[in-house]
């Protein structure tokens, strides 16, 4: 159950209105001094506070959701136009949440401004970046479903600890599974020059330490791809052309052999436009001679990548 601090009466207020939560004493105190003890940061740290900001934000969100989800009757200063939650979506609530927590007063709270980062699913093809992953050989025939099983844990593990250390906020993004594989969403509103560098390097270090330690059966090999363009979501999951161009990127041929042939962890492939407006504007994310294009048909797609396998040349 959250608890929120009477010290901070706009905020209780606030957290109240949008859970139905009655405000308790101290919580949000007792959180900085937990979080500053665990971290070694102390309760005045700034990341301390960032930390205690995000959990707030990130509870709250997790109490919206799930009264919109099940059915529940969420308050009246919440709602529009008296509707039930459950004929309203998460970015009409998230939304509205956003817009009192930030009209409110100009106090600095990093609760309140973690609230308000709160990013909306994207709606009306928003321009987003797309970063999709995928497991090579998942359904190889050595690997049977416990190994899948604790692949498929490590993925999410290894993607929200290189997103988080890369400056892409893992809670800020959307992401949506596809078996042996995922794709993630960054909404407006968050840089993306990440998904480049150092992301990959991150990633690869990552795997290339659970490969030291697995069996060959559990190593991992993943190929990545990142795209920028409108985004759909339809409730269900994130549709687009250039969410499916994205996967045709993955499933190329040449992308797959490059991989193979490298031996290395990781293959990262760029869609045209990301090399050109991207890469090669910022070189010293990492140099686009380092990239090699390739050609590739994926069902009725004919298209050119970029590629680069992140250490091979170390």
């Amino acid at each position: 159950m959250l608890r929120v601090s009477s010290s901070a009466p706009g905020l209780a207020a606030d957290l109240a209105d949008l859970t139905g939560l009655e405000p308790e004493p101290d919580p949000v105190e007792d959180l900085y001094y937990a979080v500053g003890a665990y971290t070694g940061l102390g309760p005045a740290s700034p990341l301390t506070a960032e930390i205690v900001g995000v959990a707030v934000a990130a509870a709250t969100v997790a109490m919206l959701i799930e009264r919109s989800s099940f059915g529940g009757t969420v308050p009246h200063r919440v709602t529009r136009h008296d509707l039930p939650a459950r004929s309203r979506t998460w970015p009409d609530l998230a939304g509205e949440g956003q817009a009192r927590l930030t009209g409110r007063d100009s106090r600095p709270d990093v609760a309140w401004l973690s609230l308000a980062r709160t990013s909306a699913l994207p709606t009306d093809g928003q321009m987003c970046a797309v970063f999709a992953v995928d497991i090579a050989g998942f359904t190889r025939p050595d690997r049977d479903d416990d190994i899948r099983l604790y692949l498929h844990e490590k993925l999410y593990e290894y993607l929200q600890i290189a997103f988080d250390s890369s400056g892409i906020p893992w809670q800020g993004c959307f992401n949506e599974d596809r078996g042996d594989g995922a794709l993630i969403v960054v909404p407006p509103g968050i840089s993306f020059k990440g998904l480049i560098h150092p992301l990959p390097e991150r990633l690869r270090g990552l795997i290339r330490r659970h490969n030291h330690v697995s069996r060959e059966s559990a190593a991992i090999q993943l190929r990545a791809a990142a795209h920028i363009g409108p985004v759909d979501y339809d409730g269900h999951g994130f549709v687009g052309t250039d969410i499916n161009f994205a996967f045709r990127m993955l499933e190329a041929r040449p992308v797959k052999r490059m991989l193979a042939a490298s031996g290395t962890e990781l293959c990262l492939a760029v869609s045209d436009y990301v090399y050109r407006t991207l890469v090669c504007r910022y070189p010293s994310l990492v140099h686009p001679d380092i990239f090699r294009t390739v050609r590739f048909q994926a069902k009725n797609i004919r298209a050119r990548a970029w590629t680069y396998l992140p250490g091979a040349l170390s």
